[in-house]
């Protein structure tokens, strides 16, 4: 029945500039888009970076992470607004939140509704009577998404279990599971890293047991064996090495003087002060000589008097039963026999990640109660609406309702693009250069690629380096569109100020120009100004050519005078020069003549004449220019900045004009025409009447010398074509 609906929907289509495109104008509008023929659609696809628009939208509607927003993935937002939208038509109005009743009780794919997901989000940050769920109750992380704060994700942290015990042994299977990155930031665990730990945990523990029932030599102490073995560890080494010494003195004499002299000097630094306790360490475990037993008193190294208490304590004493006040090498070598079988079945330990913690840690695990606890939170993360996965589509949601139009009146339609109060998503900001402001600048990656994509346009493009003016170097390329006024002063190098959409200023400095008309006035002169550029060009040219040719005379004279004087040719009057010049000038007179007679010959019509030979000059220039402005669009240069435009979206003259706008003195100024700093004014008059002059005897002389009847003949000319304008009565 949906179906049958949305195929009754009424599009209104509008044109501009040419382009007939779609309106989106109410939220029937959005819902049916399914059914609107992508061919009508006014772009395709567009990127998600570069554009005046909230990336963070974007990314969230891009599903394939490829960097472009497809029409598969906007309908498919359509798709989502009437699954989860009570009351989609809120999506017509500007904000950035969404009323409680609007919001459907359809389940999200975590298993919660958007009606209940916003109620327990609004319930952890304390706005129980809230009527709205906002863009700042779901980005507000720190509140709501707290290590403390149980969000139904299923991942616990340390910090979220009171009890203590039980805390420190999630912080133990972090350390040995590696843990689940919760939404908070910080680490916890998943019900099965849980059920991994205390498996493996069980598995050291069973071994363990086993070991006892079958060979009690493992654990001769019974249960102070484990204490025993790491008193006994720590000091196995030094007491080796006190009876190495033993021995070297008991072979060589002369052992207990060297060994004593290199003990001596290990007790002082280079500046003669005693060493740290940790550097005392390094010395014998006490006195040695030949034969001689362990002290186990006062006189034992300080820096191992400590270990070696715990070690009598822990093993020296439930061995032998009774008070040693010395251990023979004897008696250490038994103990040493005692702890084999020990540490041969510790090296067959299971091999697992929880072994790490040592046997006393994982024994104290079991025999708590903090698995118990552990569970009995993570059921309460389990059942607990999952907020995090909420907040997201709820995030989403705003998200939509505070973009989504938008960007379909820049998608579907560029209809922000053709308002004059409003800027479309892909101009960037304004570009102020030479006497100017371009409205229409769009953010470049790579000029040289962007420019032969953007060439096809038909537009005038000048592309910028911009760097922001607040010191921290930030860098960007744009290109800017010219529409109006001349362009003859737009040169590479020239400078301006780019003002982004926040109003932000850069340095703007042109790298590259891509030439095309911008007006039929300006090509109108373009011809004269190609001639005078030639002109000039050629003058400049031809005066350097002689510059040079003096100044390398001037040169030679100044460095050998007499060669130069030696060579200097005798001038002699050539005739046949002289009759070259006369043919010459005789061809020029004879050419110009003839222009002159036909142009006099056309009588009353020379002014159609005039206007005729400016139209040979003036009109191809004008009708290319015009093919090229009815031709001017901007799809080329939104393709090449990452866009897939459905369409031309052309620049007619009028909106050429409001995208780059000139100066216009304020109402009611005036201007004060006289300048105090003004030259002199050049006498135009005066060589305008000195040219007229010049053209009319030179015209004078031509037509004696064509006529054969001399100045007779002329005058006789002159007269009777004056007599075509007299006037009979």
């Amino acid at each position: 029945m949906k179906k049958q609906q949305s195929q009754e929907h009424i599009w209104h289509f509008v044109q501009n500039g040419g382009l007939i495109q779609p309106q989106i104008s109410t939220i029937r509008d959005v819902l049916n888009l399914e059914n609107l023929d992508p061919k009508m659609w006014t772009a395709l696809a567009c990127p998600v970076s570069g554009l005046e628009f909230s990336e963070e939208t974007l990314n969230l509607l891009d599903k394939d992470k490829n960097g472009r927003v497809r029409v598969p993935e906007i309908l498919s937002v359509v798709e989502f607004i009437k699954k989860y939208f009570s009351k989609p038509e809120i999506l017509m109005n500007e904000g950035d939140s969404i009323p409680l009743d609007a919001l459907s009780e359809t389940l999200f794919d975590c298993g919660h509704s958007p009606l209940e997901s916003a109620k327990a989000v609004l319930k952890i940050l304390g706005k129980d009577d809230a009527q709205k769920i906002c863009y700042q109750d779901v980005s507000t992380s720190d509140k709501l998404f707290t290590p403390e704060t149980i969000n139904g994700d299923g991942i616990l942290p340390a910090e979220c279990v009171k009890d203590e015990f039980a805390s420190s042994v999630i912080k133990d299977i972090i350390a040995c599971t590696g843990g689940m990155d919760e939404i908070s930031g910080v680490k916890g665990i998943t019900r099965s890293q849980k059920e991994e730990f205390f498996t493996k945990a069980k598995e050291i523990k069973n071994w363990r047991e086993a070991a006892v029932q079958e060979d009690p030599k493992i654990f001769f102490l019974k249960e102070g064996t484990d204490l025993a073995a790491k008193s006994f560890v720590k000091v196995q080494d030094k007491i080796n090495d006190f009876y190495l010494r033993c021995s070297l003195i008991n072979y060589d004499q002369n052992a207990k003087e060297i060994l004593k002299s290199q003990t001596d000097k290990m007790f002082l630094t280079e500046n003669g002060t005693l060493f740290e306790k940790e550097n005392l360490a390094l010395l014998p475990l006490a006195l040695c000589d030949a034969g001689k037993s362990l002290p186990l008193d006062e006189t034992l190294n300080p820096a191992w008097i400590s270990d070696m208490k715990s070690f009598k304590d822990n093993v020296i004493t439930p061995l032998f039963k009774k008070e040693i006040t010395s251990l023979s090498e004897s008696n250490w070598r038994k103990i040493e026999e005692f702890f084999v079988p020990y540490f041969s079945w510790y090296k067959a330990m299971p091999e697992n990640s929880v072994s790490t913690l040592g046997l006393d840690r994982i024994t104290q695990i079991l025999n708590s109660d903090a698995e118990k606890i552990i569970d009995e939170y993570l059921e309460k993360e389990e059942c607990h609406p999952p907020i995090s996965l909420a907040s997201v589509e709820l995030k989403k949601m705003i998200l939509i309702r505070r973009d989504f139009v938008k960007l379909l009146k820049n998608f579907v339609c560029f209809a922000d693009f053709y308002n004059p109060e409003k800027k479309a998503i892909f101009q960037a900001g304004t570009l102020f250069i030479d006497g100017r402001s371009c409205d229409l600048c769009f953010k470049v990656l790579d000029i040289a690629k962007h420019g032969t994509m953007a060439s096809l346009s038909q537009c005038f493009l000048v592309y910028c380096d911009c760097i922001k003016k607040d010191n921290s170097g930030q860098k960007m390329q744009i290109a800017a569109l010219i529409s109006n006024g001349e362009t003859d002063n737009l040169l590479v190098g020239r400078n301006g100020i780019f003002f982004d959409r926040n109003n932000e200023d850069w340095d703007a400095t042109i790298v590259k120009i891509i030439d095309n008309p911008v007006s039929i006035k300006q090509a109108f002169w373009a011809p004269y100004k190609k001639i005078m550029r030639l002109i000039q060009e050629k003058i400049a040219k031809s005066t350097n050519a002689a510059e040079s040719k003096v100044f390398d005379s001037m040169t030679k004279v100044v460095e050998n005078p007499k060669e130069i004087t030696n060579t200097i040719p005798t001038k002699k009057t050539d005739v046949g020069t002289i009759a070259a010049i006369s043919v010459a000038f005789t061809g020029i007179a004879t050419v110009v003549g003839g222009i002159m007679e036909a142009f006099l010959g056309l009588g009353k019509w020379i002014p159609l004449g005039i206007i005729g030979i400016i139209l040979v000059i003036s009109l191809p220039s004008m009708l290319i220019a015009w093919r090229k402005l009815k031709q001017r669009n901007i799809a080329p240069i939104l393709d090449a900045s990452g866009w897939a435009i459905n369409g031309n979206v052309k620049i007619p003259t009028l909106l050429g004009d409001s995208l780059t706008k000139l100066p216009v003195y304020p109402v009611k100024s005036f201007l004060t025409i006289k300048d105090p700093y003004a030259s002199k004014k050049f006498p135009i008059k005066r060589v305008v009447f000195g040219v007229i002059l010049l053209a009319i005897i030179l015209i004078a002389l031509i037509l004696i010398l064509k006529n054969p009847d001399g100045i007779s003949g002329v005058w006789q000319n002159i007269k009777n074509f004056a007599s075509k304008f007299k006037i009979s009565k």
